[in-house]
């Protein structure tokens, strides 16, 4: 009787094991779906849509954790790593930033993601699941892009034609060559059964048809340099053979120099932008060398930066007029060093490379993992969501082939951090979730404000000012119907607040137009000079200095913004430049 007393509560613990293990499968499979999430109702329907179905899949993500619980735990020195970035992160933003944002809340959540994958990965069967379920999902991707290139399905920018669920076709081509190597190994491998090796041979196959007509010279790269290893790995490459594969190793190095000099050569002015955004984002650095600028303050401050850079030293003419005012660094190392300064820098290094401690016995997760990282170096991967997921995937997959430590942490430990997971999810959640009915709400009336209805739309604004205080887009549009309105004071505190995330000079512009209205020419003039050294090869702010010049009796100082102005080299032709130019030599004349 005790015997089958035993049996049955064995019997009842496997199931109850079994049911817990698919339901994390199930969840987990939802995440990485957040990919897919796309909602017309919503603005910048593939980006925002995204936000409210993460957050709510990690709420049920974090729900499972307490079944987890273990006695026979194991703590690697990837999970103590990642826990000091963690904390790090957050004493940055709480100190040096504080203003809160969706990006912040989204960050947060990366938290209990983790753990949440943490908790299973120890598991050979449930690893392998999830493994195929992203390749299932990139091959999705794959498909969706090659529908939009025939004409099939519409994509989601009015300039490009291919953007899978994304925005741009950018992070498309990021979140695919993730895949990639992963594809390659799936293919490769002899192990694994025969429908896993075809979905591995279908997903590389459609990846390398949509790669190319995406035209993303950074997924060249990365798609490049993670599948390297993996053919190396699977033909017989090892340092003990090395002399004998030689020639191979030189080949492959000079076809790999060719491809980035190509990529290069392909888009040059795109190259030239990046190299520029880099060095003047070394400003910032230099200022703030330590511990950065603080968490998510890139935008904020990458404009005096980037001012600062070009009135220092005489730069050259090509540099000049590559010049934007980007929102991210085009590399995640360099916004890290900026936003983290070097300490964060060293951390995340840190982590990284703990990741690849065992070089010997890397798997199809860590090549997927480098072609990620490699992405980085030209790209913004950590600033959209679905490619943040696949890489905390990817990243708590790795930690169990990373350096074991020597102890475990104890059961009322482990409760402590599921308990603060939980806290975490439910903050976030608590902060994201309600915000989709007011994103409805805006995106509902912006039709309205396009057309210029601003009596009407300044009335909604205002209500949906204390939900939306953290949008950049909705504080400039906010802001643009309070001048509109004549209340231009009220109109330069939000400005205020838009700086606060990002450095765009049009704003600069707006704020020194509501300057003029009131009369504080001294101010407007300020505001315009500013716009103009943020980003030199813009005309527009020239322009305005020109016209309040003008109005204000300043004739000499007109009569040479118009000289300034014609005489300035054009970016990009367009008919309000020539009208610019023609109201220049209009004041010249009089």
């Amino acid at each position: 009787m005790l015997y089958r007393k035993i049996q049955n509560d064995a019997n009842i613990n496997t199931v109850s094991l079994f049911l817990i293990n698919g339901a994390i499968v199930v969840v987990f499979i939802g995440i990485l779906c957040t990919v897919f999430a796309i909602d017309s109702s919503l603005p910048q329907k593939s980006i925002t849509a995204k936000y409210f179905w993460f957050a709510a899949s990690v709420c049920f993500a974090s729900l499972l954790l307490p079944f987890k619980l273990s006695k026979r735990n194991e703590i690697h020195i990837v999970d103590v790593l990642f826990c000091a970035l963690a904390l790090y992160v957050c004493c940055n933003y709480f100190f040096l930033n504080g203003n809160p944002n969706m990006q912040w809340w989204l960050t947060l959540l990366m938290l209990p993601l983790y753990f949440s994958i943490r908790s299973i990965s120890g598991n050979e069967n449930i690893r392998r699941c999830l493994h195929v379920s992203i390749l299932v999902v990139v091959l999705i991707q794959a498909i969706w892009g090659l529908l939009q290139l025939y004409g099939l399905v519409s994509s989601y920018h009015s300039a490009y034609k291919l953007t899978g669920s994304f925005f741009n076709p950018g992070p498309y081509s990021g979140f695919v060559v993730a895949g990639i190597p992963l594809a390659l190994c799936y293919s490769f491998n002899k192990t694994l059964v025969r429908w896993e090796r075809w979905l591995g041979i279908a997903t590389l196959l459609a990846v390398l048809l949509v790669l190319p007509a995406a035209m993303s010279r950074a997924a060249w790269i990365a798609a490049a340099v993670g599948c390297m290893p993996v053919l190396f790995k699977y033909f017989g490459f090892s340092f003990s053979n090395l002399q004998h594969k030689l020639p191979i190793v030189v080949a492959v190095s000079l076809i790999t120099v060719a491809l980035v000099l190509g990529t290069y050569v392909i888009k040059k002015d795109s190259a030239d932008g990046r190299f520029l955004i880099w060095s003047a984002s070394m400003q910032s650095v230099r200022e703030n060398t330590f511990f950065g600028a603080g968490y998510g303050r890139f935008a904020a401050v990458y404009g005096d930066a980037q001012a600062a850079y070009f009135e220092k030293t005489q730069r050259t003419a090509e540099q000049l007029m590559v010049a934007d005012s980007p929102e991210n660094a085009f590399n995640e190392y360099v916004k890290i060093t900026v936003e983290l300064g070097i300490v964060g820098l060293a951390l995340f290094i840190m982590l990284i490379g703990s990741c690849f401690f065992n070089f010997r016995s890397l798997t199809a997760n860590h090549y997927a993992l480098i072609a990620i990282l490699v992405f980085a170096a030209f790209s913004y991967p950590f600033s959209v969501l679905p490619l943040s997921i696949i890489f905390i995937f990817l990243l708590a997959f790795s930690a169990p082939m990373s350096k074991k430590l020597s102890f475990s942490l104890p059961i009322w430990l482990q409760i402590i951090g599921v308990v603060v997971c939980i806290g975490i999810t439910s903050h976030s959640a608590y902060n994201v979730l309600p915000k989709r009915a007011a994103y409805k709400e805006w995106a509902s009336i912006r039709a309205l404000y396009r057309v210029n209805a601003h009596n009407y739309v300044l009335e909604k604004y205002t209500s949906l000012y204390p939900r939306l205080y953290f949008d950049k887009n909705f504080l400039f549009e906010y802001a643009q119907s309070l001048y509109s309105a004549g209340q231009y004071a009220e109109s330069n505190l939000i400005f205020d607040k838009y700086l606060l995330y990002g450095s765009d000079p049009m704003v600069y512009n707006c704020i020194g137009n509501n300057f003029k209205e009131m009369g504080d020419y001294a101010k407007a003039e300020n505001m315009y000079i500013r716009a103009s050294q943020i980003v030199p090869n813009r005309h527009y702010p020239l322009y305005l200095l020109m016209k309040l010049y003008a109005e204000i009796d300043e004739a000499e100082k007109a009569k040479a913004m118009a000289e300034t102005l014609l005489n300035k080299p054009v970016k990009i032709q367009s008919t309000a430049i020539r009208e610019m130019q023609m109201e220049a030599k209009r004041i010249i004349s009089n």
